[in-house]
């Protein structure tokens, strides 16, 4: 009985590993008429469909991207297509582009080959300026409810722990 109680308890207190993703990305011009702009942006989508073989796309749920101090989003015309880049389960980049037509200027965010170290920036203008840049990204903190969900599980497998000792 005890080790169906733990097993029900751990279903409920540890979530999936398929959820919501939210990540941060940033990098800087390095080249062209932008060279040293500073970009920075969030995206999230959901990886519950996730495979751990080949190449996959996920279609984001959200992207916010800042600019020269312009904001675009995914209502933006062409961003809608955004996804995310999977290279045998491992995240390794966004790939999405505007139209520089769309926009005075167009982005281009490429993935990596077998992670995020290999993932860059593009930007053309309708002026017929160009330019690569820096590429980086990170997991966004795991929101306060997560953190707690996931101390309570900790301390209740210690807690279980501790009673099978004594």
């Amino acid at each position: 009985m005890k080790k169906i109680t733990l097993a029900a308890l751990l279903t409920v207190v540890i979530p999936a590993q398929a959820a919501i993703q939210s990540w941060q990305f940033n990098g800087q011009v390095e080249s062209g008429y932008y060279n040293g702009t500073s970009y920075q942006g969030q995206f999230s989508f959901d990886d519950a469909g996730l495979l751990a073989s080949g190449n996959e796309l996920i279609n984001l749920s959200s992207l916010n991207f800042t600019f020269g101090g312009n904001l675009f989003n995914l209502a933006t015309p062409a961003l809608a297509d955004a996804t995310a880049v999977f290279q045998d389960g491992v995240f390794t980049g966004l790939e999405w582009s505007v139209d520089s037509n769309s926009p005075v200027i167009g982005f281009s965010f490429i993935a990596g080959g077998s992670d995020t170290s290999d993932a860059y920036f593009t930007y053309d203008t309708t002026l017929g300026f160009s330019g690569t840049g820096s590429l980086a990204y990170a997991a966004a903190v795991p929101e306060p409810t997560q953190a707690g969900l996931m101390l309570i599980g900790l301390g209740l497998i210690g807690w279980i722990a501790a009673r099978r000792q004594s």
